[in-house]
């Protein structure tokens, strides 16, 4: 393997910052795939621990690895770069701190070359090494089949039963497919995956559900997941919902509908948790979305941005 395979059946793609107490069990758990032909495709994105050092053993024993290692420009930079790499027919988007089923690659290969598929998506389940609990739930088994759709009727179906989920580490893409699109990573900003994710579905032909929770997500202290709420998440997803609505100005009244039902999904959350903010930041965010969103934001979460003390009366009535 390595050099001398010219078409890869997938390219895993692996950003690497600063995760040097796990990064190993990632990777070897990309190595130990019941597919082999893969490149494993790993940008240390300017690691000051010693993340480096653990990959570069791991490329001493695996010459599938590639690295390439930048100065730090984060997730959407790493991604994009690992992209411009790619020689695979196939990417998956692999975190560095999380694990993959060994047999995930392989049934996802096979599915979509079986059926012509632009991509299949797949459930997680979560694990922690410490008393952090997990926010959400990954199972969508009870929402959706495994039929062939396409990418706009299975967004549908998931925002219809709050399954939708954007993480792009539930997804095996075809690199056609992305090329097609010109599709990438907004640099520079958080929250990345919900437009990434909401344009790959919107346009695709043929995709399909493997009800199979082939991935471990991890959730750990000081995490992107798992850091504090601030304001700085919430001013990300107002580039993320510009970006969105820009999108959809250019598609045909079903996909804008869709898109706006994405944003809602995602975007009236984010807004009710910002009611843990000071009063000044929740009146800016009010006001900007008072000018700009308000058709994405119910009810409650404007009560809530606006009087955070009816969430302790709520408690106190019940």
């Amino acid at each position: 393997m390595g050099k001398d395979v010219i078409k890869p059946k997938v390219s895993v793609i692996i950003p690497v910052y600063n995760t040097g107490k796990y990064v190993e069990e990632s990777v070897r758990s990309i190595i130990n795939q019941t597919l082999p032909e893969l490149e494993i495709i790993i940008i240390n994105d300017g690691s000051t621990d010693n993340s480096l050092q653990v990959i570069t053993l791991l490329q001493d024993i695996d010459k599938r690895i590639f690295i390439h290692s930048q100065e730090n420009q984060g997730l959407s930079s790493a991604r994009n770069q690992g992209l411009n790499y790619a020689n695979g027919e196939y990417i998956y988007f692999m975190d560095s701190d999380d694990i993959l089923d060994t047999n995930a690659l392989k049934v996802c290969y096979e599915r979509c070359v079986s059926e012509q598929l632009d991509f299949v998506f797949f459930d997680a389940i979560t694990f922690t090494d410490s008393n952090i609990q997990a926010p959400i739930s990954y199972n969508r088994k009870e929402k959706i089949t495994s039929e062939i759709k396409t990418g706009l009727q299975s967004l549908n179906t998931l925002l219809e039963t709050s399954g939708y989920r954007s993480s792009v580490c539930l997804l095996f893409i075809k690199h056609n497919y992305i090329t097609s699109l010109s599709l990438n990573f907004l640099p520079g900003i958080i929250h990345e995956d919900q437009l990434f994710t909401a344009k790959l579905y919107t346009q695709a032909q043929r995709v399909a559900y493997i009800p199979e929770a082939f991935f471990h997500r991890r959730f750990r202290p000081d995490s992107i997941m798992t850091k504090q709420y601030t304001i700085f998440n919430v001013r990300n997803y107002f580039i993320v919902v510009d970006e969105l609505i820009k999108f959809a100005s250019g598609q045909n009244e079903i996909i804008k509908k869709t898109i706006n039902k994405t944003i809602r999904s995602f975007f009236d959350p984010a807004i009710y948790m910002a009611n843990i903010f000071r009063w000044y930041e929740r009146f800016s965010i009010a006001k900007t979305c008072f000018l700009h969103y308000r058709k994405y934001i119910s009810v409650k979460s404007w009560l809530v941005l606006l009087f955070p003390w009816l969430i302790k009366l709520k408690s106190y009535t019940k």
